[in-house]
């Protein structure tokens, strides 16, 4: 097993748990900031784990700072780039087929 897998392993419980946690369409908050962002899955050391939807740095990646609230999304850049809700539901993430017209 190379560096990225051991690391990868590592970090999946705790990446499937910040995914879990944000289960149900909820918006998210750094914490100490009352900024509301829309939330979207986004890759890290490959692994999914939830992020605000306009990729705010966050000065260091601890899934523990980004915390599930109900509040509307109140940051500009999500609003200005039309992220008014999450898109994102929790648990294994998989992108929507769309069959239609074929």
């Amino acid at each position: 097993m190379n560096g990225i897998s051991a690391l990868q392993e590592a970090l999946s419980a705790p990446a499937e748990e910040a995914r879990n946690r944000f289960a149900g369409r909820l918006n998210g908050y750094l914490d100490g900031s009352d900024v509301v962002h829309a939330v979207r899955l986004q890759g890290w050391l490959g692994l999914e784990v939830p992020g605000p939807g306009c990729h705010v740095g966050t000065g260091s990646w601890d899934f523990t700072r980004f915390k599930p609230t109900t509040s509307p999304v109140t940051c500009g850049r999500c609003r200005s780039a039309g992220l008014l809700t999450s898109s994102f539901t929790g648990g294994p993430h998989q992108q929507t087929l769309d069959l239609e017209g074929i």
